[in-house]
């Protein structure tokens, strides 16, 4: 294990109020055995930002992700395990401050995003896989019928944080907001 690797094979139930206390930022995974619902050996992954669990899922043996919740894999790590969780520290996703201010204007129309060209994540040179993934989950609910707040309910991840990537998508110039009803 390197420096920038922690060890968390203590358990997630231990594990995971520590690294929320000390704000870690980074990638929690372990080769798990015998998950329900899946045949053979996976990969459970955490990403965390700020200590906090901000996506789950699983990768099966075909290398497919699956997402699940926190308490899934807690509670196969307490039954089955505790598996051996590494922690592979990454930095912080960019703040908005660092980006182009591009408001999001909340009005009575209810604006909906609307894809105007495709997530090319292979053009983000520097940003980690956990922004990457953050990112295209928000643009993967955008389908031009729900409005921005549907899609921060629909996320895994914090509103804030689903905020913050419709505003580096703008800024990307990748989606636009629509503020006028599209069934008008």
């Amino acid at each position: 294990m390197d420096k920038d690797n922690i060890d968390a094979s203590l358990g997630l139930v231990l594990s995971l109020p520590l690294l929320e206390r000390y704000r870690k930022n980074g990638l929690l995974q372990a080769e798990i055995h015998h998950a329900p619902g899946y045949r053979g050996r996976c990969k459970g992954f955490l990403h965390l930002v700020q200590g906090k669990v901000v996506a789950c899922y699983i990768e099966d043996k075909n290398s497919q992700r699956h997402h699940v919740s926190k308490e899934f894999l807690m509670k196969v790590d307490s039954e089955r395990g505790p598996f051996k969780w590494e922690l592979t520290s990454l930095p912080a996703p960019p703040s908005l401050t660092t980006q182009p201010e591009v408001p999001i204007q909340l009005t009575s129309n209810a604006p909906v995003p609307v894809r105007i060209a495709p997530l090319n994540l292979d053009m983000l040179e520097g940003w980690t896989s956990h922004q990457k993934v953050m990112l295209s989950t928000v643009y993967n609910l955008i389908d031009g019928q729900h409005n921005i707040e549907s899609i921060k309910r629909n996320t895994s991840l914090p509103a804030t944080i689903a905020e913050e990537a419709l505003r580096v998508l703008l800024a990307m110039r990748v989606i636009k907001i629509n503020t006028s009803d599209p069934r008008a």
